[in-house]
């Protein structure tokens, strides 16, 4: 017995083996010097005929992560459901409150359009030219002032 039991603490025993090491530590017939072995023996037969699926210590922390994450779920399902309608509130709201935009018109043929832009250059032209006309009493200015510097020169 002391052979087998040197095997078992080195963990070479087969499960016929340690089967044996079971019944002689379940059985009354047990060396004095074994005994000390007894508890540690009957507790491995213990566990091993006890239903594995029997408790389940983290039973409690798992239904209250799965409560958990259906909360989540369910948070974030509603986040992206009003971020759904306010973003399609925000684009009806434009699409419907823009006012129609005036038509500019189009030309049919390039010679139109060519005659439009010469007519609109032509208008540019004569406001420009009025502008210039309104700048002559500061080019009279310009002209007396260049006199005086000129007269400082000679």
């Amino acid at each position: 017995m002391n052979e087998l039991l040197n095997k078992f603490w080195e963990g070479e025993t087969s499960l016929k083996e340690e089967q044996q090491l079971k019944d002689y530590f379940k059985s009354t017939h047990i060396a004095a010097a074994h005994e000390q072995y007894r508890d540690l023996f009957n507790s491995l037969e213990m566990e091993s005929s006890s239903e594995v699926d029997a408790f389940d210590a983290f039973a409690k922390v798992k239904s209250q992560q799965s409560q958990n994450n259906s909360f989540k779920r369910r948070t974030w399902t509603s986040i992206a459901v009003a971020a759904g309608v306010a973003g399609m509130v925000a684009v009806g709201s434009g699409y419907f409150m823009q006012e129609p935009v005036e038509d500019l018109g189009t030309y049919e043929t390039p010679e139109e359009a060519y005659a439009a832009t010469v007519e609109a250059l032509q208008m540019v032209s004569t406001r420009f030219n009025q502008g210039k006309n309104n700048l002559q009493p500061v080019t009279e200015i310009e002209k007396q002032t260049l006199q005086v510097f000129n007269l400082n020169n000679l």
